[in-house]
Parts: structure tokens; sequence; C-alpha cells
């Protein structure tokens, strides 16, 4: 059955009844109720990030006026740059791991409120919208690293013209040719998970 292989995949299928079949399991109302408690979580999250998608959007708007008239470094303006781009697609990414908590909790439901034929096509259309959302979110993972690595390499080139000019010191560059490194490496992470989840 799918289902235990998504459970277990959510580290609850120690908490699967033994007969696949049974409506009524008396673990049902806590993990129901422990799944209520991390998608309020979740929804936490997402006011959090439209918070910081706030803030960081009106330093950008300030950031790019300065950086028409001249008046910014382009390494801080690239860097307000960046909290902007990250932050307008963590939101997103956001949003979606809420969507996926309630096609997990609608499992949850469809799974102990319900049995025969209504359970199982409850449970493949949650079960559908739940992997669909982590596609997505692996997107979004995916683009925050593409972004974070284009950051990273405009970094490395300021801090060899700085190295250049005798004010970045040789640590300061391998630290920054670092960042790149591991960024082009989270960059590969998620584009292997991602093609993995197209498939």
């Amino acid at each position: 059955m799918r289902i235990v292989v998504l459970l277990s995949a959510l580290g609850l299928n120690a908490l699967l009844p033994a007969n696949a079949d049974m409506v009524e399991h008396p673990l049902c109302p806590i993990v129901q109720h422990q799944i209520q408690v991390n998608l309020e979580d979740r929804e936490s999250d997402v006011a959090l990030a439209e918070s910081r998608l706030e803030a960081t959007r009106a330093i950008f708007d300030m950031a790019e006026k300065l950086n028409k008239d001249g008046l910014i470094e382009r390494i801080r303006y690239l860097a307000f740059k960046y909290e902007n781009d990250t932050a307008t697609i963590d939101l997103e990414r956001r949003r979606l791991l809420l969507e996926r908590h309630k096609a997990q909790r609608d499992i949850y439901v469809a799974f102990c409120s319900h049995s025969g034929d209504e359970r199982r096509t409850r449970i493949q259309a949650a079960q559908r919208r739940y992997e669909q959302t982590d596609c997505r979110r692996l997107g979004e993972d995916l683009a925050i690293a593409e972004i974070d690595l284009a950051y990273q390499k405009e970094v490395l080139t300021s801090v060899k013209d700085l190295r250049e000019n005798n004010v970045a010191t040789l640590d300061e560059v391998i630290l920054a040719e670092l960042d790149v490194e591991q960024a082009r490496q989270r960059v590969e992470h998620y584009s292997k998970r991602a093609r993995a989840c197209a498939d």
C-alpha cells in the first residue's frame, strides 16, 4: 500500500494500526492533533516569511535608487538584491510547505475517518497533492540555490579585486572560493532531486 510508504517517510509509520482496514484506532486522535499543531507552525512560518519579504523589499527599493545614482557599493547592492530575491522565493516555498502539510493532514483524516473505497480514493487524491506540492517545493529550493550561487560568484569576483588592490587577504579569497563551491554543490544536489521528482 503506497500510503504505508509515505507514512513511513514522514516518520510516523510506527503509529499505523496492524490492520490497515481498521477505521478507528486509538492513536488517530493523537496523530491528528500533532499534525494540526504542525500545520499551525507552518502557517506561522508563512506569516514570518511575509514580514521578512515586506522588510527586504523596502530595503531593496531604497538600494535600487542609490544604485541608480551611483551612491552605493556594488557588493552592498548585490547583497540587498540577494536578500530580496531569496525572501521572495522563500515565501512561495513556505506556502508550498503549508499546502504539503495540508495534504498530509488530509491523508491522516482519510485514513482514520473513512474505510473501503472512499478511504482509498481520498488517500490517493491527497497523496497526489502531497507529491506534486513537494516537487514544486524542490523547484523553489533549486531556485534559491541558483540565486545563492550567482551571488557568491559576484562576491568572489569582488574579493579578488580587493585582493589585487591589497585590501582583502588571501584567507578571505579562499573562504569566498569555498562559498562558491558549496553553493555549486547545493545547486547540483537540488537539481538532482528535482530531476528525480519530475521522473
